[in-house]
């Protein structure tokens, strides 16, 4: 159709015609403006384009086969770039052709993750906030609070969500809801193994690495103690000839109020200046009283009653009391609290705490005294105390809440908690300093000041530590790991390994909806080799989403092998014999603007 209009276009102009334009029922194409299409000329027979743009909405635009990899160094992707172009170089010898891309900064990434806009194979990854199995699993693939309709839970329907890349399993997700409740232990590790198998066999993720992630210290440190769970403690912190201690890390900060962000650049910040009614053992899994001195369940452990520390003040000099617990717990489950703002997205409690509003399975936080609140549920949680200590339940002060209101965490204002350090600047992209609390309840700590500088390069971070311009980092590449356990003046330490690193897919991608192209991805990419050339002696090949550290993970499940000969008789099974470079966005999968 489109070379017949040019020919009539050009024989009119060379007799010097004038065109009238004349309306048509057809669509004209870019190059041809509507009042220059004679529909004289365009018989009906021949037109078939009114139903092209029908057809082309109904099959879904197509775009380049991208693997999207993460802007910044993290515990379970140590060389993100590196390890995106190795499964990219993986990927082309299973018949997939895909293209990199770096979407934006850090906080851009979670953004567009979260917003289901990462159309394509993207990394990411997932540290522990606590031990229990729930932490990980229920989180990404249990009910939100939109699923829970009516009293029967029976009846729920897990809907796609934008910010878990569009999966949606109800039969796992109720399952994790059965669990949740379940106060028998080993009932509780049995559906858990099963929720993995569920998932392997449905290929949701591909379950890439655990790091025991190595963090390496100039030797005149001492006294850090690394957190399975949640932020390191650096209130113990020395070094010799020096009261400040500059931590070297990957990345900034997202933002420092720890209920409306989920990344472990911001918790190691927050952990240092809010706390919680409940913390983790140093070192360890296990809850233990932090702000409340004990919290004591009902005979069907759906009441909670929690008797809170006497004599604790905020770093602006109000009080910790009953009416602070209440004003933070509201301010995170009610929507239309005038401080639980629009702009704001509290993923961890709506995912921990099973939503918001009448939702959430907290009912009420009541006050009994000014030092006593009770937590009424609507349900047993068994793990009630573990998600209280978590980094996002920190208790920050109602005073500045208000006193901020929208930008409460953000650099111009910070954290206010009762932590053994305050904040005190944050220059974003450079560092953040916080300083002791000399009147912390607990003791004022062993270091004055704490510099969290971001130096996104890894050589270069490593560089820094060699030159003494800080005095500690996480992770580091496999060479300059070898480099600090022969030097004289570095010292290596490993967190346990309660991370995993994953490729996820967007399953807005309808080639991505049919399980034998995901299968043929994880039988793409060798694991074994990323572990050898990117984590070293500190990983291990993840086979769960759950690592091995936490109840619940299935060791019978058999792996994916390397087989890119597979992979490709997968695809040709799917339908794409040669292969794929490109895919297809489901039209029926749109994300919000």
């Amino acid at each position: 159709m489109k070379n017949k209009s040019y020919l009539l276009l050009l024989l009119m102009l060379v007799l010097g015609m004038a065109l009238v334009a004349c309306g048509s029922n057809t669509e004209p194409a870019a190059e041809e403006p509507a009042a220059e299409e004679p529909a004289a000329e365009e018989p009906a027979a021949e037109e078939p384009a009114a139903e092209e743009p029908a057809a082309e909405e109904a099959m879904g635009e197509k775009i380049p086969l991208t693997l999207y990899y993460m802007p910044v160094t993290r515990f379970y992707y140590p060389s993100p770039k590196e390890i995106a172009e190795a499964m990219a170089a993986d990927l082309a010898k299973a018949g997939f052709n895909v293209q990199l891309e770096l979407a934006g900064d850090w906080p851009t990434y979670l953004g567009l993750r979260r917003e289901g806009k990462l159309d394509g194979l993207y990394m990411l990854g997932w540290g522990g906030d606590n031990g229990d199995p729930d932490n990980f699993l229920n989180y990404f693939f249990g009910f939100a609070s939109d699923d829970k309709v009516g009293d029967d839970p029976s009846a729920w329907v897990k809907s796609p969500e934008a910010r878990e890349g569009w999966y949606a399993n109800t039969d796992v997700a109720y399952l994790l809801y059965q669990a949740a409740v379940n106060p028998n232990q080993s009932e509780r590790q049995a559906m858990y193994e099963q929720v993995e198998q569920m998932l392997h066999d449905d290929v949701a993720r591909i379950w890439v690495a655990h790091n025991n992630t190595p963090l390496v210290f100039s030797s005149a440190v001492d006294g850090y103690v690394p957190q399975p769970v949640g932020a390191d403690r650096f209130e113990g912190v020395t070094v010799d000839g020096s009261d400040t201690f500059i931590f070297g890390r990957g990345g900034d900060s997202v933002q420092l109020d720890p209920s409306v962000v989920t990344d472990g650049e911001s918790f190691r910040v927050t952990g240092q200046v809010l706390e919680a009614l409940y913390q983790y053992e140093p070192g360890g899994t296990k809850p233990v009283p932090d702000l409340a001195e004990e919290c004591v369940a009902n005979e069907a452990a759906t009441e909670w009653t929690c008797t809170l520390r006497q004599g604790v003040k905020f770093h602006d000099g109000t009080d910790f009391n009953a009416d602070a617990v209440i004003f933070n717990y509201n301010r995170w489950k009610n929507t239309n609290d005038p401080y639980h703002f629009d702009s704001q997205v509290f993923e961890y409690y709506e995912y921990m705490w099973g939503g918001f509003d009448d939702t959430s399975i907290i009912t009420a936080v009541e006050k009994i005294d000014d030092y006593t609140v009770k937590f009424i549920l609507s349900d047993s949680l068994a793990p009630f105390l573990a998600n209280l200590a978590m980094d996002m339940f920190a208790i920050s002060s109602p005073t500045a809440v208000e006193a901020a209101g929208e930008d409460y965490g953000l650099p111009g204002h910070g954290p206010v908690g009762t932590g053994p350090f305050k904040f005190v600047e944050w220059v974003e992209g450079d560092h953040i300093t916080i300083e002791a609390n000399e009147d912390y309840w607990d003791g004022a700590p062993s270091i004055n000041q704490v510099i969290f500088r971001v130096i996104a390069d890894d050589s270069a971070r490593f560089l820094a530590l060699q030159a003494g311009d800080i005095q500690g980092l996480e992770q580091a590449v496999v060479e300059d790991l070898t480099a600090a356990e022969a030097a004289d003046d570095l010292y290596v330490m490993t967190r346990p390994a309660l991370n995993t690193g994953y490729l996820a897919f967007s399953y807005r991608i309808k080639e991505f909806q049919d399980p034998r192209v995901r299968e043929a991805v994880a039988h793409a990419i060798n694991r074994q080799g990323l572990v050898e050339n990117f984590y070293g002696a500190y990983g291990e090949v993840a086979t769960n989403f759950l690592p091995p550290l936490i109840w619940g993970h299935n060791d019978a499940i058999e792996d994916w092998t390397y087989d890119p000969d597979l992979s490709r008789q997968l695809l040709a099974e799917a339908g794409f014999p040669d292969g794929l470079s490109e895919v297809t966005l489901d039209p029926n999968i749109t994300p919000a603007e």
